[in-house]
């Protein structure tokens, strides 16, 4: 008896979901309910107090008893994600006017080839996205609500059916059994829906029963007691979809099922593996950002090295069409000068380049051979290499970049040396501050973790890494013609190496002015530049040119590349006719103007005007003697006579100007006393001669601790100039031929050489009392030792020591007091 009403209960509740109709003597005996809306208290509550925003706008759908509620499926591209591109189909393509919506839904269910007679469209509640359409229809009197819901699910099935895309197009019609809820709350669609259970759960053969038909079911997860929801996974979104808006607010057996979809929490394993996998994680974070920023900073950065080099697409003079424009005019131009008569003068640099033709056209031949080219060009500062290389050999190139490496050298920051770096050679963009901030970050990691991000890079790391980014952009200069060559030749298997052979133009020129090969600040420098240079030039692809003072750099550019021999170029300071003829060239108007003007007036005024260039020209003689052929001397005084600056007291004034900056530089207070006490007694030297030889300076009380380190650091600090042979100092000369002018001036001024000879006694006598004070420290320890005679020759060599400084000391105090009784 029990076993036939427990079946009977199974049976009719499987009865009640199966027809929802069904009538019979097992369903008649179940209790019955009264249907319950679930938001009519809220609408009478609404209602009363007049709002005009109802929940009905939101709500659940309600309809009469003639009328039938389906839920039509793909009708709008779904949304299940919030960055789904199927949002922004809806919101801009989709024709989603409330006709067209109508006019869609009235094609699918009642079709020309199967009408419902009568049917009318009563409303259409869009879900978008869901990508389905709530729509109510109002049943003909001559069809049954079943009927009608029948004719519907067939037509839409048939007609939204398109041949080979079907999978995209089929949409579907599910009459609705429940009180769905209409609501915009962001729930997106997953294959997942949860059905919360308000009364008795139910079985899983009752849930397979009623969702089993809205699409295929992978696994159901029934309720494992009250209040715990149960789970059904669908294999599409759309049966899902379709069973959550069909199925939700239905009443079975004194139950009422609340379908949701399941939230799902993104996220968690990737939190999960930052925070209990640091070790790893932290890396393989850094890892991923350090390959975005190299696939999306370094072809920017190469654009921008190339831009520097080639000028492409800037706006100067520099630009290539700019440069074939001022070219194409200046041909045209000098054919007009030729036909009018009226042609330029000889360049006006001429007479100062005439002994050095020859080795801008033997610079000019090293560019074009298909060697490699790597040329040293050395020479005392202000000879000229700067112009010689960039206005008379490069003047007309495009490729070229230009290093100046004293700019690297005085940047006292790491961030200020970067920005230094990426503006000469064009690296951009470039983020200095990263690197505190990622030394912060190490910091902090080290504690967490125990060890660094390897993240932060030092100066000479990121140094490094630009010089090879300049050297990719610098290859892909030197191949630009490469693929129209192939095509042109009609050779697939002609070589980068081979074109680069026969097209050496291509190839960028590479110019590192002030290489001086050592410094105390920022000294790594010289070497990664060497290394550098010497990869281009063994991989072919650039010339490199070296602008040096001194002969220093050698050894390290031999260490880079041992395998190459150097072209070196020397230049030397103009000769003394070459040097008259490029003052006299330059003020030939500054001369001829007073001429031209007399012309007009008297014979009388022409020629005191010819009298006075003739006198001019004679004072300019005199003047270039010791005014010397260094270049840039030659320049100022140039300027000064165009100025209005007669010849003599142009150099007058020059002379006072480098004997203020010898003054202040090595001379003063400020600079090391025993230095400056080197250099004064060099400067009385080289006063008095051209040139003192080195072996003249050795025994000198104040250089012969140290001779050669004493030299040249005098020599480096642009003071004199030393010749050496195979290496050893030879011949010491002033730095440049006006310091000699200056060193005399400052001897034979009566008031200056006695404050600097004043200066430079007080000095020796602190040397000697130094040197006094020292042995008698030592001879302190040897007098308290009863022993004396075990020490006899070393006490007579100090005590001849002391016995010689005290002799110097007594003369330099001496000659203090005749200079003091002088001055009075």
């Amino acid at each position: 008896m029990l076993r036939t009403l427990g079946s009977s209960r199974i049976v009719g509740r499987l009865c009640n979901i199966g027809g929802y109709g069904i009538s019979g003597p097992l369903v008649s005996q179940l209790p019955r309910r009264a249907k319950r809306f679930v938001s009519s208290e809220i609408q009478q509550k609404d209602e009363q107090a007049g709002d005009s925003m109802t929940a009905t706008d939101t709500g659940i759908i309600h309809k009469t008893e003639e009328e039938t509620l389906l839920y039509f499926d793909n009708v709008y591209p779904r949304t299940t994600s919030l960055w789904s591109p199927a949002q922004w189909y809806n919101l801009l393509l989709a024709n989603q006017s409330r006709e067209a919506v109508r006019d869609k839904i009235m094609s699918y269910a009642s079709p020309p080839s199967n009408p419902i007679n009568g049917l009318e469209l009563r409303s259409s509640i869009p879900v978008k996205r869901d990508g389905g359409v709530f729509a109510t229809f109002l049943v003909p009197p001559e069809y049954t609500k079943a009927k009608v819901n029948s004719m519907i699910q067939q037509n839409t099935s048939k007609e939204s059916t398109i041949p080979f895309l079907s999978f995209f197009t089929r949409a579907a019609a599910f009459p609705v059994k429940g009180s769905p809820w209409i609501e915009d709350l962001r729930r997106l669609p997953t294959t997942t829906i949860v059905v919360n259970f308000q009364g008795p759960a139910l079985t899983q053969e009752e849930m397979y029963s009623l969702f089993r038909r809205y699409g295929s079911i992978i696994d159901i997860f029934p309720s494992k007691g009250a209040g715990v929801p149960a789970k059904v996974k669908y294999r599409s979104f759309r049966g899902a979809i379709c069973a959550k808006n069909c199925v939700s607010g239905i009443e079975i057996h004194n139950t009422v099922l609340h379908v949701e979809y399941e939230r799902i929490v993104r996220g968690h394993m990737v939190n999960n593996f930052f925070v209990n996998h640091t070790r790893i994680a932290v890396p393989v974070f850094i890892a991923l950002l350090s390959i975005l920023a190299v696939l999306v900073f370094e072809p920017i950065r190469e654009f921008f090295i190339e831009q520097k080099i080639t000028h492409r697409y800037s706006i100067s003079w520099d630009n290539h069409w700019i440069k074939q424009l001022v070219n194409f005019t200046s041909s045209t131009m000098s054919q007009f000068r030729y036909y009018w008569g009226t042609q330029d003068n000889v360049n006006n640099d001429k007479h100062l380049w005439e002994e050095r033709v020859e080795k801008v056209n033997d610079l000019k031949m090293w560019l074009e051979e298909n060697n490699n080219t790597f040329v040293v060009i050395r020479g005392p500062r202000g000879s000229g290499k700067h112009e010689l290389v960039m206005q008379h050999t490069l003047n007309e190139r495009e490729n070229v970049l230009y290093l100046d490496c004293d700019k690297f050298v005085k940047s006292r920051t790491d961030a200020k040396f970067l920005r230094n770096v990426a503006s000469q050679l064009g690296y951009f963009p470039i983020f200095p501050w990263l690197n505190s901030v990622t030394n912060v970050i190490d910091l902090m990691l080290q504690g967490l973790t125990g060890q660094k991000s390897g993240l932060s890079e030092t100066k000479e790391a990121q140094f490094r890494n630009m010089l090879t980014t300049s050297m990719m952009s610098i290859r892909r200069i030197a191949l630009q013609g490469y693929k129209q060559a192939v095509k042109q030749a009609g050779d697939l298997n002609l070589k980068e190496e081979d074109y680069l052979q026969q097209h050496p133009e291509e190839k960028p020129v590479i110019v590192l002015d002030r290489f001086t090969g050592k410094s105390e600040m920022n000294g790594f420098i010289y070497k990664e530049l060497s290394d550098w240079a010497a990869m281009l030039v063994q991989m072919n692809i650039a010339h490199v040119i070296f602008l040096t003072e001194t002969v220093s750099p050698n050894h390290l550019l031999s260490e880079s590349l041992p395998s190459q021999v150097f072209k070196t170029l020397i230049l030397s300071d103009a000769s003394k006719e070459n040097s008259r003829n490029y003052v006299l060239s330059q003020l030939h108007d500054h001369l001829e103007n007073p001429i031209k003007e007399a012309q007009t007036k008297s014979g009388n005024d022409l020629e005191k005007a010819q009298e006075q260039e003739i006198q001019e020209v004679h004072e300019i003689d005199e003047v270039l003697e010791p005014l010397g052929g260094r270049m840039l001397d030659l320049q100022a005084f140039v300027r000064r006579v165009k100025s209005g600056e007669g010849p003599r007291e142009a150099l007058e004034k020059m002379v006072e100007q480098s004997s203020e900056q010898i003054t202040q530089i090595f001379l003063s207070d400020k600079y090391d006393p025993i230095k400056s006490a080197q250099a004064w007694e060099l400067i009385e030297l080289l006063s008095k001669e051209s040139v003192v030889h080195f072996e003249n300076i050795v025994f000198k009380n104040l250089f012969k601790a140290a001779p050669e380190t004493c030299i040249t650091e005098l020599e480096n600090s642009g003071l004199i100039t030393v010749s050496r042979n195979r290496g050893v100092p030879s011949e010491i000369q002033p730095a440049k031929p006006m310091f000699r002018a200056a060193f005399q001036f400052l001897v034979n001024d009566p008031e200056l050489s006695t404050i600097l000879r004043t200066r430079y006694l007080l000095k020796v006598v602190g040397f000697e009392t130094n040197r006094i004070k020292k042995w008698e420290e030592e001879l302190r320890p040897l007098g308290k030792s009863g022993e004396t005679k075990m020490f006899k020759d070393r006490l007579n060599y100090l005590s001849k020591k002391i016995d010689i400084s005290n002799a110097i000391i007594n003369d330099c105090e001496a000659e203090i007091k005749n200079l003091a009784q002088k001055k009075r």
